[in-house]
């Protein structure tokens, strides 16, 4: 029988040991809430992949059942105030495979990667988790590489017909994205301009995205201060000791066309024939498409 429950515990995870603190709300059972619980360390475990640490020194996770909506997962949000974190509303009715192969936990941790930029900049920050839950899911190998390819791709058709459909810059969209519903829009073309940095910088300076995430999050992800897309530019070429940072975003941001993935595509041996994602098996592009699924190895 199931009792209303409030647990508090407190999880060490990644290499430095962060913590979750994790609040279970509402009729939840001991076998449910360790099915969760499990959910919650694997996909945090995940998460620090991509730094080999978790972001945060605490994270306070929020965990709250719900018969509204769809999947196990219904819906999330991130938790901004000190300390943050994520609150999950979740169907407890599913199973522990169901939470396993879904993408909302990987998206929404992704965000603790980075500060909030704030709402006239939030293609920054969603972009930057939509990116992220595909690859993290590779990794993972919750999905093998082509279908984490083959679903960021669907998603940047989605960001295409969406631009095509507004005509009007990242810049003005993204302030009104939740007034104009251009959700698709701003999400995927920040998932966008993170992939095209990133292949930049593994080929021109070979780092990755990953190593300049890991050298903010040691000097300045546990800053009090407040951020923009800008501000979080500036200090990402610094720490990579680059400018494909500002010149990616002055590429993107007023233009009303989705960013432009060609060379991108191009250099990891994809081609879009109508509609579908063909891969060139020719083993210098599956290394490629391989080394963005590889969790980085050393320290920064």
């Amino acid at each position: 029988m199931k009792a209303s429950v409030l647990a508090l515990l407190m999880l060490p995870l990644g290499l430095n040991a962060s913590p979750l603190a994790i609040e279970f709300r509402g009729d939840l059972s001991a076998s449910e809430q360790d099915k969760l619980r499990h959910w919650l360390e694997q996909s945090a475990d995940t998460l620090s992949l991509v730094s080999g640490r978790f972001p945060l020194e605490q994270a306070r996770i929020t965990v709250t059942p719900t018969q509204r909506g769809y999947g196990p997962v219904p819906w999330a949000r991130v938790i901004r105030s000190q300390p943050e974190g994520i609150h999950f509303y979740v169907d407890p009715s599913y199973p522990a495979r169901a939470f396993h192969n879904d993408w909302t936990a990987l998206h929404e941790f992704s965000h603790l990667l980075i500060p909030y930029p704030g709402d006239d900049d939030i293609w920054f920050s969603e972009g930057l988790a939509s990116y992220y839950q595909n690859l993290l899911r590779g990794r993972a190998g919750v999905v093998s590489v082509e279908q984490a390819l083959l679903d960021l791709d669907a998603g940047f058709q989605r960001g295409e017909r969406d631009a095509n459909r507004k005509g009007r810059s990242l810049r003005q969209l993204s302030p009104a994205m939740w007034r104009t519903g251009s959700y698709m829009r701003v999400y995927w073309s920040g998932a966008a301009y993170f992939m095209r940095v990133d292949m930049a910088l593994r080929e021109q300076h070979n780092v990755s995205l990953d190593t300049v995430l890991a050298r903010f999050i040691e000097c300045c992800r546990q800053q009090r201060r407040s951020w923009t897309a800008r501000s979080l530019i500036a200090t990402f070429d610094q720490l990579a000791d680059t400018t494909l940072f500002a010149d990616h975003y002055r590429q993107v941001i007023d233009d009303t066309a989705f960013p432009e993935l060609a060379s991108v595509y191009q250099n990891l041996g994809l081609e879009r024939r109508n509609g579908r994602l063909k891969f060139n098996p020719a083993e210098e592009f599956d290394q490629r498409r391989q080394s963005l699924f590889r969790a980085p190895t050393s320290s920064p």
